[in-house]
């Protein structure tokens, strides 16, 4: 009678040393072309997950000793990414805007209160007034502001060559102007209401 072994156990895979060396050996020459494009796209998922660095520009008020810096970020959650930081000798702070869409809605305009405070009014009426003495910050809902000084806003301009840079815009260079992002009239925002409009991309023209 002839005697037959069962093996219930399933044969396992080994892999052959002499393919997998010219495999190798194959690949080895591509792995420089392959690497740029594997880190690329694990930069771009990095990217995805996590916040991002996106366009910053600041601007001194020499007469407060005071520096502004409107710092933009891309952000997948419900934290805008605009934030405006304020340093001072005596401190800083940052000022969390809570505004969305920033590629298309980045105009914040700033000014020089009474008292030595610092206004600063962003797009569909969220604003803020910062205290130096002590350092503070409050949101503004009303009150006089007829006799605050405009000093200018952030915003995107167009450079020469195409393309868009964020930076500090002069009240020399541009006339006050408040984009609402929606339709008037504005009555209700009882700071500025005049420069207050749908949006302001006629300055950009």
């Amino acid at each position: 009678m002839a005697e037959t072994t069962e093996d219930s156990s399933p044969v396992g895979r080994r892999w052959n040393p002499i393919v997998v060396t010219v495999a190798l050996l194959l690949l080895a020459p591509v792995a420089p072309l392959v690497l740029p494009f594997i880190l690329l796209a694990g930069m771009f998922v990095l990217s995805l997950i996590l916040p991002g660095g996106g366009p910053t520009a600041s601007t001194r008020i020499s007469d407060l000793d005071t520096d502004l810096t409107l710092r933009f970020y891309s952000s997948w959650d419900e934290d805008s990414g605009r934030y405006l930081y304020v340093h001072t000798p005596r401190g800083k702070t940052r000022i969390n805007m809570a505004l969305y869409d920033w590629p298309h809605n980045a105009r914040t305009s700033v000014y020089l209160a009474a008292e030595r405070k610092i206004a600063v009014l962003g797009p569909m009426g969220k604003d803020f007034l910062v205290s130096l003495d002590p350092l503070t910050t409050t949101r503004v809902a009303a009150g006089a502001s007829e006799h605050w000084t405009y000093l200018g806003a952030f915003d995107f301009q167009h450079m020469e060559g195409g393309g868009r840079s964020l930076r500090f815009i002069s009240a020399a260079e541009q006339p006050e102007c408040i984009p609402m992002l929606s339709e008037g009239p504005f009555q209700d925002h009882k700071l500025r209401t005049n420069a207050r409009h749908k949006n302001c991309y006629y300055l950009s023209q």
